[in-house]
């Protein structure tokens, strides 16, 4: 068959698995993991939530298709609005473009596991008072740990559908 791009989620968790906080990111500022989310996801799709695009400081993001899956936000200049019931099958057909990334938040991940090849997820130092967690224990049993090594300033943990 035709060769399928993967899609992948793609985002920084704390050493608890926290990844948000009141809408935001929980740690100060990283500009290493920035980078690499930047340099990573470049001239991909990018997917998210629509919080997660409300919580974006830059919208859309550049060099990069955007996608929001939402069922209230309105279309909007520079980004797809995809509502989440027909998701799944729009999603078939994205992962024969490029690769894709799902970068948050919580409900888009945990909802469409059955569809996310890997994780590559930034490990942040430290434990962090965040209120949004990766469901851990669902993705180490469907997901083995592949690669865990330092890209640039960023230590990156890649898991992959076992």
């Amino acid at each position: 068959g035709v060769e399928k791009s993967m899609i992948r989620a793609i985002l920084a968790c704390d050493d608890d698995w926290g990844i948000g906080k009141g809408g935001q990111l929980p740690w100060p500022n990283n500009k290493a993991d920035l980078k690499w989310f930047k340099e990573t996801t470049l001239n991909g799709t990018v997917i998210m939530g629509r919080k997660t695009w409300d919580s974006l400081p830059f919208k859309p993001l550049p060099n990069r298709k955007n996608i929001v899956v939402s069922n209230t936000m309105k279309h909007q200049e520079g980004i797809e609005v995809i509502r989440s019931d027909i998701f799944n099958s729009r999603m078939s057909i994205l992962s024969k473009e490029n690769n894709v990334w799902m970068i948050g938040g919580c409900h888009l991940i945990e909802n469409n596991l059955p569809i996310i090849d890997e994780f590559w997820l930034s490990r942040i130092n430290g434990v962090y008072d965040c209120e949004i967690f990766l469901p851990k224990t669902l993705i180490e049993l469907t997901y083995e740990l592949y690669s865990s090594e330092r890209e640039g300033e960023v230590y990156v943990d890649k898991w992959k559908k076992i």
